[in-house]
């Protein structure tokens, strides 16, 4: 079950709960404009101009770092002198910043990423860095979301449930204890990315062609033993590491990249779409019959997949 589906069984089966869960599941599936007016308002929710970057409570190097939306530093020490340069210390969060120095840090880093992206996607950039950001008790909602999909993937499903009923917001132990164990499940993704060929396919749509790039992997019995005894990945970390792949030198920051997951009599689907793609010619992948808004995913059947891949398009 995702936390979509999570979310949904709350709608059916919690009245008091049923708007609350609406705006979560539309966070999570990144429908902010399903969003109704009149339920922000009724839940406090504020919504403010904002640097886009994820992290809001964390040091500012790790959120430009980790930022692989255009991948401007692979390493953290790269960030850390960049923030120095232009004279933010790197240790500072972005919620501490004041304004002006919101505005200052989006300007250097819009500057920064012209360097590395083709001039046809320069006018999209800056909505990638600063825009409408929404917040529940003084809390990012998307890594609010994020925080309540992380407890209910390690198995506290009744304590996420309590905390979208009681509209908490989770205790901080038990999102550091998700934080490292999806920090392990990325050290084996990462693994398996260095020893993975690279191929690729395209998809059309609105009649434009669109280079895509993909791994295959052929999950075992004994690869589902390892994730019993969290030596392994479990698919539902997979909508996660599909967006961390951006990281990876392997993987072109400009084209659409999906993980084929071959196991048992269907092919999990996860895909993730840059968003200066989406902006620029608003791809989206939910033709194919997949779920989501520029993160993906969704089950194929396995002779959809190989005639993908016999003809190398679709």
């Amino acid at each position: 079950m995702t936390f979509s589906e999570l979310c949904d069984e709350i709608i059916q089966h919690y009245d008091d709960a049923r708007d609350f869960a609406k705006i979560l599941k539309a966070v999570y599936l990144g429908e902010f404009e399903h969003i109704k007016k009149e339920n922000m308002e009724k839940y406090n929710i504020t919504e403010k101009d904002d640097l886009l970057f994820y992290g809001k409570n964390r040091p500012i190097f790790k959120s430009l770092t980790f930022f692989n939306e255009i991948p401007v530093f692979r390493k953290e020490e790269d960030s850390i002198l960049f923030l120095k340069d232009i004279g933010i210390p790197p240790s500072k969060t972005l919620n501490s910043l004041t304004y002006e120095e919101k505005i200052k840090l989006r300007n250097e880093f819009l500057n920064i990423s012209k360097t590395i992206i083709p001039r046809e996607y320069f006018s999209h950039v800056p909505k990638l860095i600063f825009g409408k950001e929404y917040y529940f008790k003084d809390v990012c909602l998307k890594e609010y979301v994020s925080a309540l999909n992380g407890i209910y993937k390690i198995g506290n499903k009744r304590k996420v449930i309590e905390l979208i009923i009681n509209r908490k917001i989770p205790e901080e132990k038990d999102v550091i204890k998700y934080r490292k164990i999806l920090a392990k499940r990325i050290n084996l993704f990462n693994k398996k990315l260095d020893d993975y060929e690279i191929r690729n396919f395209n998809i059309n749509f609105n009649g434009k062609n669109f280079k895509c790039q993909y791994i295959y992997i052929r999950q075992t019995v004994w690869d589902k033993i390892l994730g019993l005894f969290g030596e392994g990945i479990e698919l539902k970390y997979y909508p996660t590491l599909v967006n961390i792949a951006y990281s990876s030198k392997k993987i072109d920051f400009l084209k659409p990249f999906f993980i084929f997951i071959d196991i048992d009599k269907n092919i999990s689907v996860y895909a993730r779409v840059p968003k200066l793609l989406y902006l620029k010619h608003g791809l989206s992948l939910n033709y194919l019959k997949l779920k989501g808004k520029t993160t993906y995913f969704g089950n194929w059947e396995r002779d959809k997949f190989w005639k993908i891949i016999e003809k190398g398009s679709l």
